[in-house]
Order: structure tokens, then sequence, then C-alpha cells
């Protein structure tokens, strides 16, 4: 059966769902870590979207409800995606950075480089909580229970804390200077 839609839903599917392209693509990207599969998730996300929007309960997240439709697609096309790529046997995320002298020269690349190098159940989870997600509507996103997201947030929170904390206490120092 063919659903169609009339003029104005699409005028309300384009004000609700396509205004989260953007966020969905940056987000997509970090976790396939391929801009083309990135770019081709968040069609589809877009596309199931469409298909489901007469489904959509109007008023409720609808972030939410296109990062859940995004995430479960990546699983289910996981077979598709690049391998991630690992750290070496011995190796931690303490040998991504090194030793800087100044905060100054401690970049965006350094926390970008240690999000990056998470494993995947984490960092979905710190991406979405820097898109401002609940750890409830990360639950819901993720369907795993709310005190599952709340450990594996503390895991990467611990862990991002363990590289990038030597460069943020230099930092700190030298601004109390």
């Amino acid at each position: 059966m063919m659903w169609t839609f009339v003029p104005d839903q699409r005028e309300e599917f384009e004000r609700i769902a396509l205004v989260h392209r953007d966020v969905l693509l940056r987000v997509a990207c970090r976790i396939l870590r391929c801009e083309s599969l990135a770019e081709d998730a968040v069609q589809e996300t877009l596309l199931s979207a469409w298909r489901a929007f007469h489904n959509f309960e109007r008023g409720s997240n609808s972030r939410a409800w296109l990062f859940r439709i995004m995430l479960n697609g990546i699983r289910r096309n996981r077979r598709h995606a690049i391998p991630l790529a690992e750290l070496p046997a011995g190796q931690s995320l303490d040998t991504l950075t090194t030793g800087r002298s100044s905060f100054a020269s401690w970049t965006r690349l350094d926390a970008t480089a240690a999000v990056d190098a998470l494993p995947e159940t984490q960092r979905t989870i710190i991406l979405a909580v820097v898109q401002g997600f609940t750890c409830k509507e990360i639950s819901a996103m993720h369907a795993i229970p709310i005190g599952t997201v709340m450990s594996r947030l503390s895991r990467c929170r611990a862990e991002l804390r363990k590289v990038l904390g030597p460069q943020v206490r230099a930092g700190e120092n030298e601004v109390s200077r």
C-alpha cells in the first residue's frame, strides 16, 4: 500500500526533519569514519523518516527520532561499513597525544583523535551527548537501559580525561600564572 503525502505534509517534514541533516551528517561521519558512507547513511535515514513520517508523533523530539533511525540503519548495514581501526597490541589512548608544553598547542585535533580512538559503543554515546541529547533520549535511541548509557558515558569521560588531562592541567597552570 502506497501512502501519499499532501503538500502540507511535505512542508512539515522539511521543517521537522531536514533541518537536522547537517548534524546527522557530522555524527555519521564520526561513527563511520568515511564521508561517502556517512552521506549514504543520512540519505537512507531521511528516506526512512519520510516513509515513516505518518507514524511520527507531532510534538515529540524529532532529532532523537532521526538519530534512532540513523543508528538503527548503521547497525543494519554494518557489513558494508569500513572496518574500524584498532589500536595495536600494547598501545592505549595515552600514546595518541604527546606531552605538550603549553595549553595553546592543545588543539581540537587532540580531542578529535581521542574520541575517534574510543570503542564505537562509547563514541556514539559521547557524540550524542555533545549533540545535546539527554541520557534518557540516548537510551531510547540505542534501545539500551539508561544505566548502560550512564556507565558507558562514565567510562568514556574517564578515558578522555586520561588522554586529554595532561593538556588541560597544563593549560590551567599557564592561565593561573
